[in-house]
């Protein structure tokens, strides 16, 4: 096939179908036999249905009954809900959504409701706001409520009790805004009187409390603030778009993530994966599913722990799906102290494609609630942002009972002190938080006194004792000796939370600390790691030996343990004077690579000193070797870096087939530090590189060890221009069939070390029309190096009878300079190529960067009255979707086209890159859709996918996907997937593109044929 290529092929969001497995019931399986491409449409063409219309369209497990509570005219779009303690509901509404408001002009909404005369309906209807800009998380509180709007977050106040808010005040702000489908989502009180928050996609926002500290956080992240903003607290780092949180009776957070896994339980301070973001030595933070659901389009998360349920429904994790149009059910149990999902067959499915659960809330009556964003359309990207059938008016809210089961809401803002004191310990845990809320709220300090009696009544149920804990630390009136008994209460759950409260406060006593240390060996393994939590958001000299001595002994399977402990390990070492000591210890071989592990993720200077002894002390594994060996480069002092060049060459003699990796690992380290690299370890490398390419075995196909090595050998000859190894490169480049990846790489070798001498091999083989369009783009790009006359006289040439796609890569390396503009369209007028050519994407965003008015005349004059590309692009979409017929006889050749096209930077089944979203479950996504994000897949993206251009001080330039900033350079991924670094120093310019990694010519690149087994093979991924 002539013409397969290494890109990014699709930047979206994909879901599938979930086979559970529990029986589903006859029903059940009625609706998931349903044609599948009702769902698989980005714009429903199925009509618009009344509520009532919808609700016949549910099917729910036999006893349980769905009713409406509330729909247009009187809310419009739900996003987000959460009841107060008078048992009203109050949600947030957009009918901007998706594209924000301007400064001033809102028009979203807060509404409160309420259901007067219980008949399971909302009469009461009362708008809090309406002036509002996209607001999503909301949480009430006393007298109003706290809830983001772009760009901040506010507290409302109803100052006069007429159920409108009179003023509102910044709490935090500003959060950035450019992706407004992930924003400040999911406001909670937790157990620490807190607001508990999710941070959402791409955007990246820093803010500060009152007090002035500041926290940045990229993209997904949760957070904590408290209610008068004067502080906030970054909880988690990492994930995507993290939408719906929920916490359980031991005060584990969950919380549902939309691209990666639909539950979390998440560890304080954990550092987890996310586009874009390098894994730390230690790893990421674990999960606690080894399934999905097959979707990543996930909105909100709730944990039922009501008894209004049949037993089998409760203790269940329930999560939306806005595309697939379900609410899913997980149990869930532990090993150790780690959760293990368990999937059981979906609560709630619709036949109504336009059904979109973008959250679920369980009322003070036990019902569960659902916010149904009802829609033609939800996909962020996936549709134009301003598509006129995006419904703006109607919204439902949805309420499941068990057989009418429905317990009468209580008012507890008329409750007195003492009955909300009793309601502490009801066996319900959402009336326990709100009776503990309103007590701390309404009766404040007057309330000690009473809580004081109760927590030392012997009595007192472990549950109530629990709240009563918790809002006497709210209150700063918790007893010392008090809470040091509750640390030693039989109870788990006590233990459980009395170490939580214990490491919110600021200063502990040496008791405390002892305590922590020999809960360390505790049985429970629940506090075992409530310990170690409290140690390491509490650093303190008694406790670094323990937890690392300890940690080696974990059970393989507890990794919520083990990571918690390594946490708490990392941050005793940001003490200096801890780490100035733990580095001085003689520790065993098990101690030693625990202490290495973790200083390896540590950007200090003691890391580059221990790093080097350890590993001239102790063996280790291939990756942790490659893994220090950057840390020291980038850490140990300059004096001392002969040191590790030293241990590298002996390391290199002993296992020649790491050499090159480390050679990589050190000159990483060192351009993070903007070091420049001693002579004589270039020497060494380059001599390295010489002996590689000396040797290189005489056959076509190389091993993936002997390809790294030859692309290393290659990259570090043109680097260093090392002229002697010019034969060799010419060899490679001319071993035809050979590794395209090898031959483009001694191309672009050869085009640095000598380009007037090797450009005229190079345009030879371009032009050779035996040779793979792919590799034939690839040479053009490397004569696009050398920016003279002589090579774009060869590129010119190259543009006559090329094929398009040579053609438009041509193009794109001459419209980079200006002169090169002025010789393209002087091409493109003598015949060598079409005019079109000029309006190829990538071609005309080079031609309009820093053009000439008298090369824009020429470029108008060129290109006028040529059909719009988006045009032509769904005229090609269209003509191919007509005569594509699925075959599922052509699927193993769908699969071979995906692995050499798209598996460089997109995952299925946990196999491939991670540069884009995976895309498991993407056969659910339908045809059309489809073959658009193939065929045009600059049509609709996301910001987050938008590549760079770079123009470098030396006069190159470079585009990539940006990923993270390390130290002193920026790294970036290519069209293959491929990471690669620039040094800030020698970035002269630094521009946005307006498309993606995603090659926009796949409609020339890939035959008819290839792209119909692509699209089968797509199909087919559920």
């Amino acid at each position: 096939m002539k013409h397969f290529l290494k890109p990014v092929l699709i930047f979206v969001l994909f879901f599938v179908f979930f086979q559970s497995c529990r029986q589903p019931s006859p029903e059940e399986t009625e609706t998931q036999e349903t044609d599948e491409g009702i769902f698989a449409e980005h714009v429903r063409t199925s009509e618009f249905q009344t509520p009532e219309e919808e609700r016949l369209d549910f099917v729910l497990p036999e006893g349980f009954e769905v009713t409406l509570f509330a729909s247009e005219p009187d809310i419009t779009k739900p996003i987000n809900m959460a009841f107060d303690e008078k048992g009203r509901l109050w949600v947030t509404q957009s009918s901007e959504y998706p594209v924000a408001a301007g400064q001033g002009e809102g028009r979203d909404r807060i509404t409160i409701l309420e259901d007067t005369d219980g008949d399971g309906k909302a009469d009461k209807i009362q708008d809090f706001a309406n002036d509002l800009n996209i607001p999503i998380g909301i949480v009430p509180i006393k007298n109003g409520a706290i809830a983001y709007s772009i760009p901040n977050v506010y507290k409302f106040l109803d100052e006069d009790g007429d159920g409108r808010s009179e003023s509102r005040e910044v709490l935090l702000g500003p959060f950035e805004h450019k992706d407004t489908h992930g924003m400040v989502n999911n406001l909670f009180r937790g157990f620490d009187g807190w607001i508990h928050a999710s941070h959402g996609f791409s955007n990246i926002s820093t803010v500060a409390g009152k007090d002035g500290h500041a926290i940045k956080m990229v993209s997904g992240n949760t957070f904590r603030f408290k209610s008068d903003g004067s502080r906030v607290e970054k909880t988690t780092d990492g994930r995507i778009n993290p939408f719906g949180s929920d916490y359980d009776e031991m005060g584990y957070h969950y919380s549902a993530d939309c691209h990666t896994l639909p539950i979390y339980q998440l560890i304080w301070g954990g550092s987890y994966t996310q586009w874009g973001k390098k894994e730390p030595n230690m790893g990421f933070a674990p999960t606690m599913m080894d399934y999905g659901l097959k979707s990543t389009a996930l909105s909100g998360l709730v944990y039922y722990t009501d008894d209004q349920f049949p037993e089998e429904y409760r203790n269940s994790f329930y999560s939306g799906d806005v595309v697939t149009c379900r609410i899913s059910q997980n149990t869930m149990e532990f090993n150790g102290s780690t959760p293990k999902a368990i999937a059981q067959s979906d609560f709630l499915v619709s036949k109504d494609p336009w059904f979109r659960p973008v959250d679920i809330k369980i009322g003070p009556d036990g019902a569960m609630y659902i916010a149904d964003f009802y829609n033609r359309i939800i996909g962020h990207y996936e549709v134009p942002l301003d598509h006129p059938g995006r419904d703006r008016v109607s919204g439902r809210i949805w309420k499941i009972t068990y057989k009418g089961n429905s317990r009468k809401v209580t008012d507890w803002s008329k409750a007195s002190q003492e009955e909300l004191i009793q309601a502490m310990g009801n066996r319900i845990l959402q009336i326990r938080m709100v009776a503990t809320d309103e007590l701390v709220d309404r009766f404040g300090m007057n309330a000690i006194p009473a809580l004081a009696k109760m927590v030392e009544n012997k009595k007192t149920s472990p549950e109530q004792l629990i709240q009563g804990l918790w809002a006497l630390y709210r209150l700063d009136a918790l007893p010392d000796n008090v809470l040091q008994n509750s640390l030693e209460y039989p109870d788990r759950k006590v233990r459980l939370h009395a170490y939580k409260i214990l490491s919110n406060y600021s200063q502990h006593t040496e008791k405390q600390f002892a305590k922590a240390i020999s809960y360390l060996t505790d049985s429970d393994p629940h506090v075992q790691r409530a310990a170690a939590e409290f140690l390491s958001l509490h650093p303190n000299e008694m406790a670094y030996k323990k937890l690392i001595e300890l940690h080696s002994n974990i059970p393989e399977h507890d990794t919520h343990l083990a990571y918690t402990m390594l946490m708490a390990i990392s941050n005793h070492f940001q003490e200096k004077e801890i780490l100035q000591m733990a580095v001085k210890e003689n520790w065993d071989e098990k101690q030693a690579k625990v202490v290495a592990l973790v200083i390896s993720d540590l950007n200090v200077s003691e890391a580059g000193d221990f790093l080097l002894e350890h590993l001239n002390k102790f063996q280790e594994s291939d990756k942790n070797s490659i893994g220090f060996t950057e840390t020291i480069a980038k850490t140990i002092s300059p004096s001392k870096i002969e040191n590790l060049i030293q241990w590298v060459k002996q390391k290199s003699e002993a296992e020649p087939d790491v050499a090159h990796l480390l050679a990589k690992a050190t000159e990483q380290g060192m351009n993070q530090r903007a070091m420049s690299v001693p002579t004589s370890y270039k020497l060494w490398y380059v001599n390295l590189a010489e002996s590689t390419l000396k040797s290189i075995p005489s056959k076509l196909k190389y091993t993936d060890l002997e390809k790294e090595k030859i692309l290393f050998a290659t990259e570090t000859a043109g680097k260093n221009k090392v002229s002697t190894l010019n034969s060799e490169l010419k060899e490679l480049l001319t071993k035809a069939n050979s590794d395209e990846e090898i031959r483009s790489s001694a191309a672009r070798a050869l085009m640095t070390i000598d380009p007037k001498s090797n450009s005229i091999l190079i345009a030879q083989t371009m032009s050779d029309s035996r040779e793979e369009i792919s590799m034939r783009r690839k040479l053009a790009s490397a004569l696009g190096l050398w920016e003279n006359p002589k090579s774009r006289e060869l590129l010119g040439e190259g543009l006559r009878n090329a094929p398009t796609e040579l053609q438009e890569t041509i193009s794109m390396e001459l419209a980079k300079s200006g002169e090169g503009k002025t010789q393209l369209m002087t091409y493109i007028k003598k015949g060598y190529a079409p005019a079109r050519m000029l309006k190829q994407r990538a071609v005309e965003e080079n031609m309009l960067a820093n053009i000439s008015t008298l090369q824009r005349k020429e470029f108008e004059a060129l290109t006028a009255n040529l059909v719009p590309i988006s045009e032509e692009r769904q005229k090609l979409i269209e003509e191919r979707l007509a005569e594509f017929t699925p075959d599922n006889k052509s699927l193993a050749d769908g699969a071979v086209i995906f692995e050499q096209n798209c598996s460089s930077c997109h995952q299925i089944d946990k196999k491939g890159g991670l540069i884009g979203p995976q895309l498991d479950g993407v056969g659910n996504w339908g045809q059309t859709a489809l073959a658009t994000k193939i065929l045009d897949p600059n049509r609709n993206i996301t910001e987050n996918f938008r590549t760079y251009n770079i123009s470098l001080n030396n006069g190159q330039t470079v585009s990539g996907l940006y990923r993270r900033e390390e130290g002193q350079t920026i790294v970036l991924a290519d069209q293959t997937g491929k990471e690669f670094s620039v040094s800030k120093p020698e970035i002269k310019e630094m521009i946005p593109s307006k498309y993606t990694l995603m090659p926009d010519n796949f409609n020339t690149a890939i035959s008819k044929e290839e792209f119909n087994a692509l699209l089968v093979y797509l199909l087919n991924t559920k």
